[in-house]
């Protein structure tokens, strides 16, 4: 009896990844889901309605159906049996068929063969494993190869990419271009055949002196001589005016299929959208909340942005770029423009954050002139920013540390969840779950101003003896005790960081038998 116990206690479903990792629009793809599966089939959930999964017969495959017209970008993932529910995992969405890797592919005799543009699904499979890839170039052509890994796959890879001539001659190397993602641009040079190399070193440094892999070391690599979109600005997304928005990369053409796309948070609502002068003047805002965005284009650059400021009132200025992947380690300054001594700046807004962030009170009714650039130096196409400039008004966010969670029937959970209070938010907080299930419940508990709690409490979540089985999403929620007109909002959901960057409120609950 006691084995069978035991057997149900861990007997939960798993996902780590999928394999291949992309598919394409207007195909059918079969894809391996890589885990553990108690039971199959099994329910499967995506974030997408463009993309339908089911399960096939065999155990750990999964069909994947995608739109003719389905948008390039990431579906996220989700399995789910009666007793437990997995993490969510990305599947990434292209615009043109992916190719597969073709094994052994280490040396230079053995490389796969490819035409341009290509897509291509891979995985370093054991530690030395090198993925070479072989194809034709034209002089004239700017070539463009970009690795999606470690940011978007979470693969344990810091991946490096080298191109090589026939003669294993490197023509070029890339590592950290997107976080540790390796992204190169190459002009050709003369009419040839070349290789592009793809090997890793391990996520978490160790002392092995070798290239790593393993089952989880899968990737993805576009390779184009055409068009290829970098990212836009703004870095966040400000609705769905697209004439809004400016594209950065390469071979760029008004009308015309292209490779690449780029993750973009959601930006403040009605900001007004600024971009960088293209003269010595600084650039303009008649409102705000405001989205300034541009490149350090050049060493030393600094650029600038104009806007009025009201005394007494309170802005706080953000910047947006490592966060995202991008490479401006920024240093911000907002001054007075009539009297320069009234300044205020920031380097890092937080302990190894490299993001700026600064927050002040305009000491007059003046104009004011934000000034940013890069504290390294540090210039080039990758060298993106978006500013976010508006008033600081008192409000909190709340975080969980994770997206899903299991609770037997008779049982307690806990659920830490941490309270950052911004800009003089001073009010005690009741939180809570919410859209439980029958025969689940959750006490509220109060985060206090001052004291332990005002950082973080422990939510208690607990089934009943005969709770009946369940799976499916809840929310966790805060409100201000008392509203008065201070009050931020009436209430505000608690969110799990999915890649550290974007939130996700509708958490996930499963409650199994005793």
């Amino acid at each position: 009896m006691q084995f069978a116990i035991l057997d149900r206690v861990q007997a939960q479903v798993q996902l780590d990844w999928l394999f291949p990792a992309i598919v394409s629009a207007g195909s059918e793809t079969v894809v391996n889901a890589e885990g553990k599966f108690p039971t199959w089939p099994i329910e499967i959930v995506s974030d997408r309605s463009d993309v339908k999964i089911t399960a096939s017969e065999e155990s750990g495959q999964l069909k994947v159906a995608v739109a003719d017209n389905a948008t390039p970008g990431v579906a996220w993932i989700r399995l789910h049996d009666a007793k437990s529910v997995t993490q969510l995992v990305p599947l990434l969405i292209e615009s043109m068929p992916a190719q597969m890797e073709v094994e052994p592919n280490n040396r230079i005799a053995d490389a796969t063969a490819i035409t341009l543009p290509s897509v291509l699904c891979g995985r370093l499979e054991k530690s030395g494993d090198v993925d070479t890839y072989r194809f034709s170039a034209v002089q004239g052509q700017t070539l463009v190869a970009s690795v999606v890994a470690n940011e978007v796959l979470a693969s344990p890879m810091d991946a490096v990419l080298q191109l090589v001539d026939l003669d294993g001659n490197v023509l070029l190397q890339s590592d950290d271009s997107r976080r540790l993602d390796p992204q190169l641009v190459y002009q050709v040079e003369q009419d040839a055949d070349l290789l592009l190399r793809v090997f890793a070193f391990p996520e978490t440094p160790n002392s092995t002196i070798s290239y790593a892999g393993g089952a989880s070391f899968v990737y993805g690599l576009r390779v184009t001589h055409g068009e290829f979109i970098d990212h836009v600005l703004p870095l966040l997304q400000m609705g769905d005016d697209v004439s809004k928005v400016k594209r950065f990369g390469w071979n760029l053409q008004e009308a015309a299929s292209s490779m690449g796309w780029a993750w973009r948070p959601t930006g403040p609502a009605e900001a007004t959208i600024v971009f960088e002068s293209e003269t010595a003047e600084p650039a303009k805002t008649d409102s705000l909340p405001c989205v300034f965005s541009g490149h350090i284009a050049a060493r030393g650059e600094v650029d600038r942005l104009r806007f009025a400021g009201t005394k007494g009132c309170k802005y706080l200025v953000r910047v947006f770029s490592q966060r995202l992947g991008f490479l401006v380690d920024s240093v911000v300054t907002v001054v007075n423009v009539a009297d320069e001594t009234k300044s205020f700046g920031n380097d890092d807004g937080q302990r190894n954050q490299y993001d700026s962030a600064v927050e002040f009170t305009a000491p007059d009714d003046a104009q004011y002139e934000l000034r940013i650039t890069d504290l390294v130096d540090g210039y080039g196409p990758r060298n993106a920013y978006s500013v976010v400039v508006a008033e600081a008004k008192p409000t909190f966010e709340l975080t969980v540390p994770d997206d899903h969670f299991t609770l037997a029937a008779g049982a307690t959970i806990e659920i830490t969840v941490s309270i950052d209070r911004q800009s003089g938010f001073n009010q005690p907080l009741s939180i809570t779950a919410d859209q439980l299930p029958s025969g689940v419940t959750c006490d509220a508990v109060v985060s206090e101003v001052k004291g332990d709690t005002s950082k973080a409490v422990r939510l208690k979540i607990a089934a009943e003896k005969n709770a009946a089985p369940f799976t499916g999403t809840f929310r966790i929620v805060a409100k201000p005790t008392t509203q008065s007109p201070d009050s931020p909002l009436e209430h505000a959901t608690a969110s799990y960081r999915l890649r550290g960057l974007f939130p996700i409120s509708d958490l996930w609950l499963s409650v199994a038998a005793p």
